[in-house]
């Protein structure tokens, strides 16, 4: 038998003593557990969502009702509660539309005593900057090649196409396919990049990302920077090369630097700073180095997935691999940052 203290004595247990509410003193008290921040950010494609709104109210003797008001118009009234001095509860809103809303919890308790706590939100699907210097954000959803920040597409060349990502939609490579953005807007002192990728081995070397001069060569890598991979055994190695102006320098970490041919997602990044590039796989450097500094001369696209048009030597075309959440910084990214948004996926 279950006793609580003081309650049990010989085998009886004593009669419930009714206990007399104190003087009902103070009003209410209301905390909106959700949306807890100004702007509500659904997925670009999306024009509408329902909100599920989380609530508390406290009183010190009873509350009678709660109001959830929306723009003036009452969504729902509760007023029968297990227990009356605390309610923690949740509303389900209708669909809502983009736009500006306010939401009014109105709590009333015994004495008529009333609180209304107000939030002001708004409900977007335009995209804002997840990370401290992030610049461009392209997540290949919605069957779209778009970065979110400015709001471009990106030009096709070819016919790439989408896969399942790592998050959602992804982009999925095809021979002779790839993408250009502009580069001027991404070109800065500092530089990184930052992407999920699940590689396709076939063919056995490809352009990743690539920001490279044109050239009659295809091959002037004095400027500008090249991701790419190569075939290392039976394994995939990712390099990156970087121009100083009048040369380049390259990052090769060996077999640190591989990923099995088949394998799922990994996540990869590399960073230019000053003086200091590194490349980085889930999270770890897998190769890093000092050289003289970035040279962006005459360096007008960023291709993605692949070497093609600026840097087809040695054969690095497109890449028929997947790529996902392609993010670029006017940073370079520390470790921590770099693996932060590993976590992060």
């Amino acid at each position: 038998m279950l006793c609580i203290a003081a309650a049990c004595q010989d085998g009886y247990i004593d009669a419930i003593q009714p206990v007399q509410p104190g003087a009902d003193e103070a009003a209410p008290v209301v905390t909106i557990g959700y949306p807890d921040k100004e702007v509500v950010l659904i997925p670009f494609t999306d024009e509408s969502t329902k909100i599920n709104f989380d609530f508390e109210v406290r009183d010190d003797v009873e509350i009678t009702s709660i109001a959830l008001v929306l723009n003036g118009n009452t969504l729902t009234t509760l007023d029968s509660f297990k227990d009356y001095r605390r309610v923690a509860a949740k509303h389900l809103s209708e669909t809502l539309p983009i736009g500006d809303y306010t939401l009014e919890i109105v709590a009333t308790d015994a004495s008529g005593k009333s609180t209304t706590k107000a939030l002001d939100f708004e409900i977007s699907n335009v995209y804002q900057a997840k990370y401290e210097n992030e610049i461009f954000y392209m997540p290949f959803e919605g069957d779209v090649y778009m970065d979110l920040l400015e709001n471009i597409n990106a030009t096709k060349v070819g016919s790439p196409g989408f896969a399942a990502g790592k998050s959602g939609r992804a982009y999925a490579g095809a021979t002779n396919g790839y993408l250009t953005v502009p580069a001027a807007d991404l070109i800065n002192d500092e530089f990184s990049a930052s992407f999920w990728y699940k590689v396709n081995a076939v063919p056995d070397r490809a352009g990743i990302l690539t920001m490279s001069p044109p050239d009659p060569t295809n091959n002037n890598r004095t400027s500008g920077f090249r991701l790419f991979r190569e075939a290392a055994g039976s394994k995939q190695r990712i390099k990156l090369n970087v121009g100083n102006g009048t040369a380049d320098t390259w990052f090769d970490g060996g077999a640190a630097a591989d990923i099995d041919a088949g394998s799922d997602w990994v996540h990869i990044a590399f960073t230019i700073a000053g003086d200091r590039c590194a490349v980085y796989i889930n999270g770890n450097v897998v190769a890093e180095g000092t050289y003289p500094g970035i040279s962006w001369a005459n360096c007008d696209l960023l291709t993605i997935g692949s070497g093609a048009p600026n840097f087809t030597e040695w054969n690095h075309l497109s890449d028929l691999s997947l790529i996902d959440e392609l993010r670029i910084f006017d940073k370079a990214l520390t470790r921590e940052k770099i693996q932060e948004i590993v976590e992060d996926n």
